[in-house]
């Protein structure tokens, strides 16, 4: 009698299903093209419980490669979607990179030799280092996966970073031992989160997912942004996720995967210094076609119903000394802050930091010391809050900056608001504990909370924010996929109500010149160099 496969949590929609149907036909091999908040991870769960109900050793072991914002995503995305029918032991491995890389080999139930002489010995090594866990049947973390019965699935979760280091380790490199340490973990399947972070071909962590791809016979990448920069962004991805993608159409016979050269004469368009440098792209037709095989694409507005957005730019008048500062380092590349107090930079790119800064009410003077210039940021931000959004249960700031943060928090103190903040620094137990209580239904939980978060913590992989309609951006990242990431926080599946996102601009300043170049995808850099030329 055939066994019907019954996923858990929410009934799925026809995207997800259709991606689910990708990758069975494709044998764990694919692509999932999901814009944030389609829900992607659901389609990986399910898709690895199938393999957890087929595995001949009774067990399928998967590892999932994240950025770090989104470790602890992964565990309770298990714990909701997994199959009523499949054990699981889902574990985001803790301690230094060697510890992780110990833990990992040990997970795959062998004593190993991982490095020189040194042992790994048992299945459940560091386990008690595990940043979070979770597991069904009552089974406890001393206890290990094994304690759970035939047809169960044990994922293991680890942070991308984990697999960026070439530091000299003896005869080897890091790269080496976590190269091992997934051949000893040996994985039914391996799935990268936000694939586009191996979108640089020389890049540490890309090279060596270009050698990891070979002792996997399931890679699946997930991104909703595939080419943050340009088309070459594809090739670290299809790298990992099918070498052999673009043999053919490349003339590629030799062994291993096409080099980037090739790629790039192909789909790029050479030109500038010593003819060394991209200035456009051809084939890219072609490319589509490529990537199309053994990819699904799921575009939100085409996917999901969700309520509409809308962007509102909220000018702000930046005071005296923001103005004078301003215009000093744009022109000078050097700012006075105080009597015998000065602020200089050595390059432009540099100098694009300091004018976003000061935009921001601060900056640094040469000794590293922060100069607070003004508060016009904030307090527009403060009187937003307290008129326009002094109704709303649920608020997120998005700032860049962390004496902004500060900045923001201070003045946003007030009875009858719980303040939130969460930095870069802020622990993985916290941010969890401050997410859970904004996700709360304010029908239930009625408190006000304002969460203050620093863009690059809170941009991927959190689904409490759906609780929001209503979201500021107090400063921009220069990458875009920050933004379109923040911005998925609150718009994806779950949220009920418009959302509108607020941005504060200083008129005429890199507030404006940021927000345009991301809005119509231009060459940030090229602009802000443009806009301080334009003296």
């Amino acid at each position: 009698m055939t066994r019907i496969f019954v996923p858990g949590g929410p009934s799925r929609f026809a995207h997800q299903k259709r991606g689910l149907a990708m990758l069975i036909r494709n044998r764990g091999i694919g692509a999932l093209l999901f814009d944030p908040g389609t829900g992607k991870t659901a389609v990986v769960i399910d898709y690895s419980c199938l393999l957890a109900l087929k595995a001949p050793s009774g067990e399928a072991r998967v590892l999932v490669v994240c950025p770090l914002a989104a470790v602890d995503t992964w565990i309770t995305q298990v714990q909701t979607f997994a199959s009523p029918d499949v054990p699981y032991w889902v574990e985001a491995l803790g301690g230094s990179v060697l510890e992780r890389a110990r833990a990992l080999a040990a997970r795959g139930g062998k004593s190993r030799v991982l490095h020189r002489g040194k042992p790994v010995q048992g299945r459940m090594v560091h386990h008690r280092k595990a940043l979070f866990w979770a597991a069904s049947h009552d089974v406890s973390p001393d206890q290990g996966p094994d304690a759970l019965p035939s047809g169960r699935l044990v994922m293991q979760v680890l942070n991308i970073d984990s697999f960026s280091s070439r530091a000299q380790r003896g005869g080897s490199t890091m790269a080496d031992v976590m190269l091992r340490a997934v051949q000893h973990y040996s994985p039914d399947l391996i799935v990268v989160d936000e694939s586009h972070l191996l979108k640089s071909p020389n890049g540490n962590t890309s090279r060596l997912f270009g050698r990891i791809s070979g002792h996997t016979p399931r890679r699946i990448i997930l991104t909703g942004t595939v080419m943050p920069h340009s088309p070459l962004d594809v090739f670290g991805q299809w790298r990992f996720r099918d070498p052999s993608a673009f043999a053919a159409v490349l003339g590629w016979q030799g062994r291993g995967d096409p080099p980037f050269g090739r790629f790039r004469d192909r789909y790029a368009t050479m030109g500038g210094w010593m003819g060394k440098q991209v200035t456009g792209f051809k084939n890219l037709d072609e490319m589509q076609d490529v990537m199309a095989n053994l990819s699904e694409v799921a575009r939100k507005d085409q996917v999901l119903d969700l309520p509409r957005t809308t962007d509102v730019i909220i000018p702000v008048s930046l005071g005296p000394a923001e103005k004078r500062a301003y215009g000093e380092m744009k022109k000078q590349l050097a700012a006075i802050l105080a009597p015998g107090v000065i602020a200089t930079v050595p390059n432009r790119l540099t100098q694009m930091m300091r004018l976003r800064q000061i935009t921001a009410g601060h900056m640094p003077d040469d000794n590293g010391m922060v100069h607070v210039l003004g508060d016009a940021k904030v307090r527009t931000i403060k009187s937003l809050l307290t008129t326009t959004l002094a109704g709303e249960k649920r608020v997120v700031i998005f700032a860049l900056f962390k004496f902004e943060i500060d900045q923001l928090a201070v003045a946003l103190n007030e009875p009858g608001t719980e303040l939130q903040v969460i930095r870069g620094e802020t622990s993985t137990e916290e941010r969890q504990l401050m997410r859970k209580r904004f996700g709360a239904d304010p029908a239930t939980h009625p408190q006000r909370i304002v969460m203050i978060a620093q863009i690059g913590t809170m941009s991927l992989a959190v689904n409490e924010l759906v609780t929001a309609s209503h979201a500021v951006f107090a400063s921009l990242s220069q990458k875009r996929d920050d933004l379109v990431q923040a911005k998925a926080r609150l718009n994806r599946q779950g949220q009920t109500r418009p959302v509108t996102f607020w941005v504060t601009q200083a008129p005429g300043t890199v507030d404006s010149v940021i927000w345009e170049t991301h809005r119509q995808r231009g060459d940030l850099e090229a602009a802000m160099l443009a806009h301080i030329r334009d003296a």
